[in-house]
């Protein structure tokens, strides 16, 4: 008896937090295939008669463009933060609590946590207008540069815990320098954090709108899936099929991407964090 009184609020609250989460995605997906008067005036009805207009439409008014381009900026800069981060995080783990400049170094690195992006954004903006960096290369030096002090602060916490040293004591005996080391045994052993790594930027690129608005907007050849939706929006304000559909389009990209790599999310993390 106290078992089941035990699990009824937890019930309760799978309940609750599925209606959260699959009513919204029922109405994004059935909105998808309606027109808009449908949608107006039956919003949680199936769609009666079944249309694909609003996806013809999205093709034809360019969606591939702004969905490569955000193919692009998402998979050339999480490359980017598993290449660089990994190998800082390796030299700090290794250093850090024995070397004073690796430790003064994790902690500023890590401090940006803390930083609100609204608090830097006119700075920023400002200085990669100055650069000439107003485009998509630029973009992605911004995601590297942000998603640094989290993503060092989940791999530091994972090569201490799960990487012993007497690895790289084994290594030298073979012959191996610092960066052989590295390539060939730390690298790979990271697998479970590179696979969180990617699903958490990933989901934060490809649906982050913030950055692409400050950085891309001035020019449509460069705008991204959320900034041709936010703009899609505005042009076709009275017209809610295609921008439901485009919605759709977004889900279904980094859905996939996250039911290939979940396995290793939680290993990744749950390590990652312990330090």
């Amino acid at each position: 008896m106290k078992n089941k009184e035990n699990k009824l609020p937890h019930l309760l609250l799978l309940v609750i937090g599925a209606i959260l989460i699959l009513v919204p995605i029922y109405l994004t997906v059935v909105s998808s295939f309606k027109d808009t008067p449908q949608i107006m005036q039956h919003f949680f009805s199936l769609p009666k008669p079944f249309t694909m207009e609003n996806y013809t439409r999205l093709i034809e008014d360019g969606i591939g463009k702004y969905f490569l381009n955000s193919v692009i900026i998402s998979v050339v800069s999480i490359f980017l933060i598993v290449l660089v981060v990994p190998m800082a995080a390796f030299s700090i783990a290794r250093n850090i609590g024995r070397k004073t400049a690796f430790t003064i170094m994790y902690s500023l690195l890590i401090l940006g946590i803390f930083v609100p992006f609204q608090v830097i954004m006119l700075p920023i903006t400002n200085q990669m207008t100055a650069m000439g960096l107003m485009n998509l290369p630029g973009l992605m030096i911004l995601y590297l540069t942000y998603a640094i002090p989290q993503t060092l602060f989940l791999y530091v916490g994972y090569i201490k815990l799960s990487i012993p040293e007497s690895l790289d004591e084994a290594a030298e005996i073979d012959g191996a320098n610092k960066l052989t080391m590295f390539i060939k045994v730390a690298f790979p052993l990271m697998k479970p954090m590179h696979a969180t790594t990617l699903i958490l930027n990933a989901l934060w690129i490809w649906n982050d709108f913030l950055l692409p608005l400050l950085i891309l907007n001035r020019d449509d050849s460069f705008w991204t899936l959320p900034l041709f939706q936010y703009n899609y929006q505005g042009q076709y304000m009275s017209d809610f099929g295609p921008s439901f559909a485009s919605y759709i389009v977004g889900i279904i990209t980094i859905t996939i991407v996250y039911l290939f790599f979940q396995k290793s999310i939680i290993s990744g993390m749950s390590n990652g964090a312990v330090k």
